[in-house]
């Protein structure tokens, strides 16, 4: 089996708000992990999140749009690569400092309109804004530069999917990268429900996120990897991290709370204003290593879990695909000095064990390689 690794990051800020300023809940943490990956020697690939970039611009706000926009340059200068993220709410959204007033009744590009045609031309009118303006700017760089991959804001490829890969595939896509096998998210914000797609490594989609395009044609899936453990898995996943646990009971953790720069759009009131209830660390490690055994490749401080999911992702595809195409993903807002700690030991890890069978390429390089007459998945 041939495996190709996509080391992603979602490009984006809080979006309920940051506690600081932009620099440091985005660029600078971007910064340490573009250096990372290229003393790794990793292709990484940013999905920009590019209508916060604009919202900032329509408010006269032109400090973070300016870094981020050098930022994106810089990265394509280096060898790495950026793609299309849309959160479509940031069209609906005051900035008031570093607090944002959000309405999400439009955070799923999938409920923009009630009218099933509409709905698919609003889509498409966000997607063809985001693939312009990352052409426009990324070409100031490299004349050769595509926009052909795409991650839906929250993996929010639902509801209505049909429409959003019918706007993908006529907005000229080539890859998708929002599918988390398994994953199922449902509350005010998200609508996610993966567990009904195809069990298969990679596939084409045009109709839907159920079934496979039977004709081969559509959008390429490259999914963010997942995996569910089994108690005895888990068990033997969360050994690594129970030391963290005795650390922060000891007062012996060099880590710091990730909600210190901002929260997200999902939370309530008093959760913004950092008053979320509290539970003992122990009994968060209990809760995740008894309860949360569902687990997908959103980079954590756990290098150890990550390899184990890794392992049994791919396993389940040994005897059926010759070569597999999968995603691992980032969010540089959420990344401390232990994240890239574990990112750097994941990789060596996964070259250890696989050997001259696994390459980390991009999602550029990805969709020239797909493109080629006669490849099937």
């Amino acid at each position: 089996m041939t495996i190709y690794i996509l080391y992603s990051a979602d490009y984006e800020l809080f979006l309920g708000g940051n506690y600081c300023d932009e620099n440091e809940v985005l660029i600078n943490p971007t910064n340490d992990l573009l250096d990372l990956c290229d003393r790794l020697k990793i292709p990484l690939t940013l999905f920009a999140d590019i209508f916060s970039i604009l919202r900032y611009k329509e408010h006269n706000i032109f400090s973070f749009p300016d870094a981020a926009e050098k930022q994106l340059k810089d990265a394509i200068r280096r060898g790495h690569d950026v793609q299309s993220h849309v959160h479509p709410h940031w069209k609906f959204t005051r900035i008031e400092g570093n607090r944002y007033t959000v309405n999400s009744d439009y955070f799923l590009l999938g409920k923009l309109d009630a009218d099933h045609e509409a709905l698919y031309g609003k889509i498409l009118d966000y997607l063809m804004t985001s693939r312009n303006y990352l052409h426009d700017l990324l070409r100031q760089v490299n004349t050769g530069y595509h926009c052909i991959a795409f991650r839906s804001g929250g993996y929010g490829l639902q509801p209505n999917s049909s429409a959003v890969i019918r706007a993908l595939t006529d907005a000229g896509f080539i890859i998708d990268s929002s599918i988390v096998p398994d994953l199922v998210i449902r509350n005010n914000i998200n609508e996610i429900d993966f567990s009904i797609v195809p069990k298969m490594a990679n596939y084409y989609l045009d109709d839907g996120v159920s079934s496979p395009s039977k004709e081969g044609r559509g959008i390429f899936e490259i999914p963010v990897a997942s995996c569910t453990f089994s108690i005895g898995e888990n068990f033997l996943a969360q050994i690594s991290i129970l030391s963290r646990y005795v650390q922060k009971s000891t007062g012996r953790s060099s880590g710091s709370p990730v909600r210190e720069k901002g929260y997200p759009i999902q939370q309530n009131e008093n959760q913004q204003a950092n008053k979320e209830p509290k539970h003992s660390k122990y009994y968060n490690f209990i809760r995740e290593f008894y309860y949360d055994r569902f687990y997908y490749l959103d980079c954590s401080t756990n290098n150890k879990k990550m390899v184990q999911c890794t392992k049994k992702y791919l396993k389940q595809f040994d005897s059926m695909h010759t070569t597999v195409f999968f995603a691992v993903n980032m969010h540089p807002k959420e990344m401390t000095k232990e994240h890239f700690t574990a990112l750097e030991k994941y990789h060596t890890a996964l070259k250890t064990y696989y050997k001259g069978n696994i390459q980390a390429i991009s999602y550029q390089q990805a969709a020239e390689m797909i493109t080629k007459k006669g490849f099937l998945p």
